[in-house]
């Protein structure tokens, strides 16, 4: 009778993960086919985000309808799991480092971190820029009281253009080296403030803009802002240009894919895209690297690495580049 117990409980609890697996795949099945969909509308990109994360959940789920015997189950989740495999495998354009095939005259370090609105720790920002020395500070979020504390703590950056805000959107590039020219933009004109400075690396022109691309959840302001800073970067910005900043979407996404393809600049992180991390600090099963760089031919990106924790939900990116 005991015996009995047990095989019905078995049963009870093996048929309660069954119908739980077969949620888990539905659920994430349905994301990751809905995500497809961003190359037609922006609507559907927020499906589009989580891929990696949807590949660990279906590859568990296959394994998990292997065991309990569910051969159907476990080739859905497999081929579902293909899918994005198939997604994060197409790099966003050809990798960064690939960029230019010139010889190197010059180097660029250049550091970009959004802060956070609300980010009072001050000291770890300004010893982030002490530590790994960029020729170029790009900050997003920049509030007034943000940028109070950097005033005071950049001393060697006296060459600075900034548009504070108490929102998420407020902007501003420090430079240690001579500047061309420096202003604030707006692609397009309703869109939020960008950076765009220009300087000479080795005698060559190069322009590197700063930006902080609306989410997605914003409305069409997302895409809107991705197309214009694309048709600014393609037309007339120059031959040397560098676009970083938050982007606030993965390199995998329909979006910025069009953006690389129609501004002609290269992905920083290309084919691994999948293995990188910049948000949120807070929670790494989510991980997106939805801070990035892009380059265009006369750029090459040498080296690139996050920075340690500046009190944000994001994490800082130091890209190395060279001029040719």
């Amino acid at each position: 009778m005991l015996q009995g117990a047990v095989v019905r409980a078995y049963r009870a609890v093996a048929g309660g993960f069954r119908v739980f697996l077969t949620g888990v795949v539905a659920v994430v099945g349905t994301l990751t086919l809905l995500g497809l969909l961003d190359r037609v509308w922006w609507v559907f990109e927020p499906a589009d985000v989580f891929r990696v994360q949807y590949l660990v959940l279906l590859v568990a789920a296959a394994v998990a309808s292997i065991t309990l015997r569910q051969p159907r189950l476990a080739v859905l989740a497999a081929a579902l799991a293909a899918v994005n495999v198939a997604v994060l495998g197409i790099p966003a354009a050809t990798h960064a480092n690939a960029a230019s095939s010139s010889p190197i005259s010059g180097k660029l370090r250049l550091l970009v971190a959004n802060v956070e609105v609300g980010n009072t720790d001050f000291a770890a920002v300004k010893s982030l820029v002490a530590k790994t020395d960029p020729d170029l500070f790009g900050v997003t979020e920049l509030t007034p009281t943000m940028a109070r504390h950097l005033d005071e703590g950049l001393t060697g950056y006296r060459r600075r253009v900034i548009e504070t805000r108490n929102d998420a959107y407020g902007i501003g590039v420090y430079s240690r080296q001579p500047l061309l020219s420096a202003k604030v933009a707006r692609f397009p004109a309703d869109g939020p403030p960008t950076v765009v400075v220009r300087m000479r690396v080795a005698q060559k022109p190069v322009a590197v803009v700063v930006t902080h691309v609306h989410t997605p959840f914003a409305g069409s302001i997302h895409v809107r802002q991705l197309d214009a800073v694309a048709a600014a970067a393609r037309s007339h910005l120059g031959k040397r240009v560098v676009v970083c900043g938050d982007f606030n979407t993965p390199p995998w996404s329909g979006p910025l894919r069009r953006f690389a393809s129609e501004s002609r600049l290269h992905d920083l992180y290309g084919n691994r895209a999948w293995a990188a991390y910049s948000w949120p600090t807070w929670g790494s099963f989510l991980r997106v690297p939805i801070d990035n760089c892009f380059v265009g031919n006369g750029v090459t990106v040498t080296a690139h690495h996050d920075g340690p924790s500046v009190g944000s939900d994001h994490r800082p990116l130091i890209v190395d580049m060279g001029v040719g």
